[in-house]
């Protein structure tokens, strides 16, 4: 030891809150580096393997399409982009709303059957006609007007009687009717009981407070004339003491 050695106090050793000394610097991180690549590597090999796959599942599904689509090609005529041997007719278009009724058809020499939706007009209402005749003799009713004692187009003729017999109706040649048991009913309630219990022209129906009629008239005198087709509802309303029979008429316009 030298004597500036010896001389020279020594430096007080640190205390127990002393800090320690400072550690050199310059320590390497590259193996900290290398590890981070190695991760991102692997991340982006794994990103290219999903895509890769996707691109694949895209591919096949596109080859399927394709396919599915030639094979439905190979019936079909040329230029025509439908199955061959086959047909497509339109569709029929829908409104929604119910077809009009059917009218009588003017072909022929039988009447139609009235529709029940087939369209009708009251012609006249609760018209009323006298009947007065001497004991015998005829009285012709046009239902169509309706008027009494006409030479042609009758629908109805009444034969006075005396003597305690009872005058009648009877229907003319071309006419039809059906003896029935309301004066309500519509025109075609009125076809439909002449459908089912027409009386002939033979038959004397009583001339009696409370019968009624239900009469359609001639189709082919209307089609000759131009008129309209008709229904009629007759009742009578009255019978009176010196034989005068009174008749209420009510009549309906049938579309032709």
């Amino acid at each position: 030891m030298t004597s500036d050695q010896q001389g020279a106090p020594l430096p007080p050793p640190p205390g127990p809150g002393g800090s320690a000394a400072p550690k050199p610097r310059g320590g390497s991180r590259w193996p900290q580096v290398a590890v981070g690549a190695a991760a991102l590597a692997v991340l982006l090999g794994l990103l290219a393997t999903v895509l890769s796959l996707r691109a694949l599942d895209q591919a096949n599904d596109a080859r399927d399409i394709a396919r599915a689509a030639g094979a439905g090609r190979v019936d079909e005529r040329p230029g025509s982009g439908e199955p061959a041997g086959t047909s497509t007719a339109p569709a029929p278009a829908t409104t929604g709303a119910e077809p009009p009724p059917p009218e009588p058809s003017l072909s022929g020499s039988a009447e139609p059957t009235l529709d029940p939706r087939a369209p009708v007009k009251e012609k006249y209402v609760d018209e009323r006609l006298t009947l007065r005749a001497s004991c015998g003799s005829d009285l012709d009713i046009d239902l169509d007007k309706p008027e009494v004692r006409v030479s042609n187009g009758e629908e109805l003729r009444f034969t006075a009687r005396c003597g305690g017999d009872s005058s009648y109706f009877n229907l003319a040649s071309r006419a039809r009717g059906a003896q029935v048991d309301a004066a309500t009913l519509s025109a075609a309630d009125c076809d439909d009981r002449i459908a089912k219990g027409a009386i002939g022209t033979d038959i004397n129906v009583p001339a009696r407070k409370g019968v009624v009629l239900c009469v359609r008239t001639s189709l082919s005198d209307a089609r000759e004339r131009g008129d309209t087709w008709k229904m009629a509802l007759v009742q009578v309303t009255d019978v009176n003491d010196d034989g005068t029979v009174v008749l209420t008429a009510h009549a309906w316009d049938i579309g032709l």
